[in-house]
């Protein structure tokens, strides 16, 4: 009888931890997910400028429109 309660206070124990673990990586998902920002039109210019996309030309002209 003793070994029962001693084994299931160690389930409990097991139960307790992966929960705990669980909800720390789901807040972490949050937390990461929420950082994400939309980037305004200038800086899509930028990146767009940066990986070559479009020209340096392209790029003044398109800036003007905003």
């Amino acid at each position: 009888m003793a070994m029962f309660g001693g084994s299931a206070m160690m389930v409990g124990m097991m139960l307790f931890w992966v929960l705990l673990i669980a909800v720390g990586f789901y807040l972490l998902y949050r937390f990461i997910n929420d950082r994400k920002e939309e980037l305004s039109p200038i800086e899509i210019l930028k990146v767009q400028l940066a990986k070559g996309e479009i020209t340096l030309d392209e790029f003044e002209q398109l800036s003007k429109k905003l």
